[in-house]
């Protein structure tokens, strides 16, 4: 079972915890600091059930880019890109 789940640039930067929706109900995943776009996660036994046992649930993460940035955001992040 897959699903794309949207999170946001500072979630992928920072880490975080989110709600997923599963066959079995929410459960909750750790995305962890400096995540890519695209990655997949694999939660173990949370996928569909069949005679071989109950599957895996993938879950690849979305990350959103705001269209519209403040001019302080985009201070902060042009910040960010002479940082590194």
């Amino acid at each position: 079972l897959y699903s794309v789940e949207p999170i946001t640039f500072t979630q992928a930067v920072l880490g975080d915890k989110i709600d997923v929706e599963t066959v079995w109900g929410l459960v909750k995943l750790n995305i962890p600091s400096g995540t890519q776009i695209g990655t997949v996660f694999r939660i173990k036994g949370k996928g569909v059930k069949s005679s071989r046992g109950t599957g895996d649930h993938y879950v690849r993460l979305n990350i959103l880019v705001p269209k519209n940035v403040s001019r302080r955001e985009k201070e902060l992040l042009e910040n960010l890109r002479h940082a590194s």
